[in-house]
């Protein structure tokens, strides 16, 4: 007989960050992370994990807590048989809350896996491959260090992220220049992707290209340089720079993807489970695909649950060009990883 939900809960429990995670919108030095627990009739529970941010999908903490109640209300009673019929009325019911339908999404998919006794890999794709992560190094006065520290463990690609609070901001951008040529000059084999998180613009993502570029940096690819809105400069910039552009907060949902592919020249975008839960993902993976455009898999500052859906998820498709799957890695964890296997740059899924 088909296992019913019972009951829903969510915790909202802040983990320390190894460093503090400085962008050119926001700095924190916590994870600010809600657990869900989602009991089934059965009696046997599964867990699932989401970390909202509230300049990306409009969610906070407070929100994601405020709707348990509703989301446990719509889910009771109902049965795990089509999971994905489930995350699409759920999507439908709920279409402002993302990161909350991903806590939701997790535990569903986790309950599935523990029933049939299989890996949460299987239930996702057909693929069981080694991913190799890059390291975020954010605007960090230690950035230098840290990189040593990464380089030692067998990191190559380094993902810099640049920008000052306002677009263009010249000050930020020298210093930002000055921190990626500091620790290519040590590792001059190292591989570079910059994340702007929204603060640039046209001319001061092709002025810092090309600086970099001169030097002899090795650039692999630009994360939103300008506002997520602003699709006209993101078309502008796509079609100028010399290296790829990939949308990140303009991507939430797949109708952003049919968007951005119909309006831009976007080289790619980077999909997280946090902005468009599982299964607006693997819909967004398939836009991106058909479109012929690059994909990215990334992650916000994700306890293990969360990173392990992820890493599952990649591992089981083989979908991606880029992995930037390292929120573990940025937190001041109490315990080894143990849902999916970690070692230096390199991750699999069980």
């Amino acid at each position: 007989m088909p296992a019913k939900i019972l009951s829903l809960r969510a915790e909202y429990i802040q983990l320390p960050l190894k460093n503090p995670f400085i962008l050119s919108i926001r700095s924190t030095h916590e994870a600010n992370v809600i657990d869900w627990r989602m009991t089934l009739d059965d009696g046997s529970e599964s867990f699932g994990s989401c970390v909202p941010v509230q300049y990306v999908t409009g969610e906070t903490p407070q929100s994601v807590l405020a709707l348990v109640p509703n989301l446990e209300s719509f889910l009771k009673g109902r049965t795990l048989d089509h999971p994905f019929e489930l995350c699409r009325d759920i999507a439908a019911e709920f279409p402002s809350d993302p990161a909350a339908r991903a806590g939701v999404e997790i535990a569903i998919f986790n309950a599935i896996a523990s029933r049939e006794r299989i890996p949460l890999r299987a239930l996702l794709g057909t693929e069981n491959v080694l991913l190799e992560t890059d390291l975020t190094i954010s605007r960090i006065p230690n950035a230098i260090e840290v990189a040593r520290a990464a380089w030692r463990e067998g990191f190559r690609i380094f993902k810099m992220k640049i920008g000052g609070s306002q677009a263009g901001d010249s000050a930020a951008l020298t210093s930002d220049i000055d921190r990626i040529l500091g620790i290519a000059a040590e590792f001059p084999e190292a591989i570079f992707r910059l994340d702007a998180n929204q603060s640039l613009t046209v001319r001061s993502t092709l002025e810092l290209t090309e600086n970099l570029l001169r030097n002899d940096i090795s650039l692999e690819l630009i994360e939103q340089p300008v506002p997520k809105a602003d699709l006209a400069a993101l078309d502008e910039i796509a079609k100028l720079s010399p290296v790829p552009i990939i949308a990140d907060e303009a991507c939430v949902s797949p109708e952003d993807a049919e968007r951005l592919f119909a309006e831009t020249a976007v080289q790619g975008v980077n999909v997280k489970l946090m902005k468009s839960a599982i299964s607006g993902t693997i819909e967004i993976m398939r836009i991106a695909k058909q479109a012929d455009r690059k994909l990215m898999i990334g992650c916000m500052l994700e306890n293990e649950i969360g990173m392990a859906t992820s890493v599952a998820l990649a591992a089981a498709t083989d979908a991606f060009d880029f992995i930037d799957l390292d929120g573990h890695l940025l937190l001041d964890l109490a315990h080894p990883i143990s849902l999916f296997h970690s070692a230096g740059p390199t991750l699999s899924a069980l």
